[in-house]
């Protein structure tokens, strides 16, 4: 999950699911990425869907409601 807070407006990729053709997955050790696939990554990231503060705050209060924290 990316979030990215400007100016009071919060993006989250959870709703958003899409294909990649990466050769790599980030999270593993040993992986490396160049800077253009780092930059690529972030544009992409940055036109996704954005949600408000406020709007964020309830959808996880929600969710520790319904996982009983």
């Amino acid at each position: 999950m990316l979030i990215f807070v400007k100016s009071r407006i919060m993006k989250t990729n959870l709703a958003k699911v899409t294909s990649t053709n990466k050769k790599s997955n980030w999270a593993l050790p040993g992986q490396d990425a160049t800077l253009d696939e780092l930059k690529d990554t972030i544009k992409e990231a940055e036109q996704g869907p954005f949600i408000t503060v406020d709007e964020f705050e309830q959808r996880f209060e929600e969710w520790k409601h319904k996982k009983g924290l």
